[in-house]
Formats: C-alpha cells, sequence, structure tokens
C-alpha cells in the first residue's frame, strides 16, 4: 500500500471526535473569558484593568507551587494505572490543600510588595487564596477526568470556572459601580463557590481513599510537573508586573494581547490536551504520532496567519487606551507555532518517565524567563517583553531537543 493509500485509509474518529468535544468546551470557556477582558477593559479602563491582570500575575505564580504538579501525575498515572486512580487521588489530595493554605499566606505580602497600591490588605489576602485554590483543585479534578479519556468533563470543569466568573463580573457591574478593589472582592467569592461546588462533585465521583499518613514522596515525584507550570507561569506572567513599574496600561494592552492569542489557539489547545492521555498509553503507532504533530504545527502556522489579519480590530472593541493591543498581536503571531512545538517535546520526554530532565530545562526555563524580561522589558518595554516571550521558547526548545537526542544516543549504545 502507498504512503498515499495509507494515509486517505486512516480515520482518527476518536481522537477527533474527542478533540472536538473538548473543543467545544474550550470555546465557551474562552467566549467567557473575552467577554470578561472586554466588560473590565471598559469598565475599569486600560490603567484599571492593568492594575488587575498585574495583580493576578504575581498571585499565579505560586498557584504551580501549591499544586505541587500532582494534576500531571494523575494524569500520566491514571490513564497507564485506572485501578490505581483512587489511593493516587486521595493522596493527593491530602498533600494539596496544606500546600495551597502555605502558598496562599506567601502570596499576600508579595503581592503587596510588587505592586504599591490602594487595594486593602484583606481583599489581596481572600483574592490570593481564591485563585490558588481554585487553580490548584480544579486543575486537579479536571486531570483526573482527562486520564480517563473524558476529555469533555475535563473541558467542563475549566469552562465552569469562567462561566461563573463573567456572571458574578455581570451581576457586579450591575448592582456596584466599577472599580478594581470591588472587582477582585467578588472575583475571589465567585472562584471559591465554584471550586468548593468541584471539590465536592470529585469526592462524590471518584470516591478517593485517604491515606493513613501523607507521604511527600508524591510531591516529589510531581515536582518536574511544578517546574515546568512555573517555568511557563514566569514566562508568560513575570512581564506583568515589570510593566506595571512603568504603567498599569503597558500590563493591560499585552494582557489584552495575550488573551487573543489563547483565543486563538484553542483548536491547537483541544488536540493537544485530547491527545496526551492517548500518547502516554501508547494507543497510536509512532507514523501517525509524527502526522498529528505536523498538523498541530501546521495549524498553529495558520492561527498565526489569522492573527495578523484580526489585529486591527481590537482598539475599535475595546475602546480608549487599548491602541497598542493590535500591534502587540501581531508581534505576538507565531508564539503559538513554538508552544506547539514545546509541549510535544515536552509530552515525549514525560512519556519516557525522564523526571529530572524535565526538571533541568524548565528550571533553566524559568531562570531564562525571569532574567530575560528583567533585561529586555527594562530596556525595550513592550517590545522587550515580546522578545523575552519568544528567546524562553527557544532556549526550552533547544534544550528539549538536545536532551531527547541525548536519551536517543544511550539507549542504542
Amino acid at each position: 500500500m502507498s504512503l498515499l493509500q495509507r494515509r486517505l485509509a486512516w480515520r482518527p474518529g476518536g481522537y477527533l471526535r474527542a478533540s472536538g468535544g473538548l473543543f467545544g468546551w474550550l470555546m465557551l470557556r474562552a467566549i467567557a473569558q473575552a467577554a470578561m477582558v472586554v466588560v473590565l477593559a471598559r469598565l475599569l479602563g486600560a490603567e484599571g484593568y492593568g492594575l488587575f491582570v498585574a495583580v493576578l500575575a504575581v498571585a499565579g505564580f505560586f498557584a504551580p507551587l501549591a499544586g505541587l504538579g500532582l494534576g500531571g501525575l494523575l494524569l500520566r498515572d491514571g490513564a497507564r494505572e485506572p485501578g490505581k486512580l483512587p489511593q493516587r487521588l486521595g493522596m493527593a489530595l491530602a498533600l494539596c490543600w496544606p500546600a495551597a493554605l502555605v502558598f496562599s499566606l506567601v502570596a499576600v505580602p508579595a503581592i503587596a510588595w510588587a505592586l504599591p497600591s490602594s487595594i486593602p490588605v484583606a481583599a489581596l489576602a481572600v483574592f490570593a487564596c481564591s485563585e490558588i485554590v481554585a487553580t490548584s483543585f480544579v486543575e486537579l479534578a479536571a486531570r483526573v477526568e482527562q486520564s480517563q479519556h473524558r476529555v469533555r468533563t475535563f473541558g467542563g470543569l475549566q469552562a465552569g470556572l469562567a462561566i461563573t466568573r463573567l456572571l458574578a463580573l455581570l451581576g457586579y457591574a450591575a448592582l456596584l459601580p466599577p472599580d478594581p478593589a470591588g472587582w477582585i472582592w467578588v472575583y475571589a467569592a465567585s472562584s471559591l463557590v465554584y471550586t468548593a461546588a468541584v471539590v465536592w462533585w470529585l469526592l462524590a465521583r471518584h470516591r478517593p481513599v485517604w491515606p493513613a499518613r501523607r507521604e511527600w514522596a508524591m510531591a516529589r515525584e510531581g515536582f518536574p510537573f511544578t517546574v515546568g507550570a512555573l517555568s511557563f507561569r514566569l514566562q508568560a506572567e513575570f512581564n506583568k508586573p515589570l510593566l506595571a513599574q512603568a504603567s498599569y496600561g503597558h500590563a493591560g494592552n499585552f494582557s489584552v494581547a495575550q488573551r487573543v492569542v489563547d483565543l486563538a489557539s484553542l483548536p491547537l489547545q483541544a488536540m493537544q490536551e485530547a491527545l496526551w492521555p492517548r500518547f502516554y498509553a501508547g494507543s497510536h503507532p509512532r507514523r501517525r504520532m509524527w502526522l498529528i504533530a505536523g498538523s498541530l504545527v501546521a495549524l498553529a502556522l495558520l492561527g498565526g496567519g489569522l492573527l495578523i489579519l484580526l489585529a486591527p480590530w481590537l482598539p475599535r472593541l475595546l475602546g480608549a487606551g487599548f491602541e497598542t493591543t493590535a500591534d502587540l498581536l501581531v508581534w505576538l503571531a507565531l508564539l503559538p507555532m513554538l508552544q506547539v512545538v514545546r509541549n510535544l517535546l515536552n509530552a515525549y520526554v514525560v512519556a519516557k518517565r525522564r523526571q529530572s530532565f524535565l526538571t533541568m530545562v524548565y528550571t533553566c526555563g524559568g531562570v531564562a524567563g525571569v532574567l530575560l524580561n528583567l533585561g529586555l522589558v527594562t530596556a525595550l518595554g513592550l517590545q522587550g517583553a515580546v522578545w523575552a516571550a519568544y528567546l524562553v521558547e527557544a532556549v526550552i526548545i533547544v534544550m528539549l531537543v538536545a536532551g531527547i537526542s541525548m536519551l536517543k544516543r544511550t539507549a542504542d549504545a
């Protein structure tokens, strides 16, 4: 059978149905997030919105630390050994809540120090706790579902958080005069209510087996996932407090451009998230994996072209103060392609259980993100933030490629 005939005979029905269903939920989440961005931008203006996203960015640095990498660990191990999932989930929950409490307490003085503002410390404390707890536990619940190939539920759990926050925002805007401090209280309350509902649902659905004592070895095993998530946060969000030092408007413009890039990347994200459990379970031949990987990269390039075409329309939608967003969107248009390549290389290393190598790669990536943003954002402002985003992705990709080549040579020896 010729290569063309084999390609025509391939019917990736299960994979495409799963990614298509997930895409629907992710699109719903993205619509909610996009609506929230537009409403907040119009209500608070560029400065007020920039203040909110800067506070959110600093709190977000602590969320991966609180999650201990347990979501990624449950995704990998739950896909491989479903029978052990209740025990692993019970241990993960036992470890996650004290970590979330500790890092919530640490986040408050960090926000107050990095971003001087008139927002009360009590509001910052509740906000930091809500963001860290919501991110940690919703991610944990979603990854458990993903590990069992229930990717629609995975998407629904994540979409629910964004929809809850949007509904809270609309109610707040209708009843009270908008300001960043008031929205921080509403954001925190809606996040905590939704998280409580998700945790209750998770316990009822999966009936985790609670451990007799906590074994922190599981947290050490999840450390590479923690480092990877923290590295990504630093890469994507460390620029916000730096840009805010010059102007909260700069932070707001850059954040909007990033959110639009995320929206355009939704089909890619859906296909990748549906692929990971199949990849870890070894259910696809290598040749098919190469075909899927090439398709993802091609879609990323296509999406970048669409972003460039749509960029001029953004300032008309968001209002005064967001004129720079169009230029930023054009500059960031190729970033999703690099992210797809990095994610595919990362999944290969995870499947080979090379956690120590991943820890090294993402530690270097996180350090590079901090240093590059410190140097480039300070010197070049918004353009420096764009350059830093591309350069950090390039550093991580080069390290992953070099490491995979070394692993293959070792295996062949």
